[in-house]
């Protein structure tokens, strides 16, 4: 699924972005939290997302219609 590797491509960019905010020393612990804030709901969404389309991905769907027996 395209979707996936998409979501595991903004994961890692959101680790590098938290990295930065981080490791730059002219933020104060307030000021890194308030840029951090939405990064760390965006990773929330993301991984859960992600965790029901890998899901999805590995459900193996068979049709009933037509006389299972």
């Amino acid at each position: 699924m395209k979707m996936i590797e998409v979501l595991n491509n903004r994961l890692d960019e959101l680790k590098i972005e938290v990295m930065s905010l981080v490791d730059n020393q002219s933020l104060s612990l307030t000021e890194k939290n308030i840029l951090m804030q939405p990064l760390v709901e965006e990773k929330k969404v993301l991984e859960h997302t992600l965790v029901y389309l890998e899901k999805i991905k590995n459900t193996n769907y068979k049709g009933l219609c037509g006389g299972a027996s």
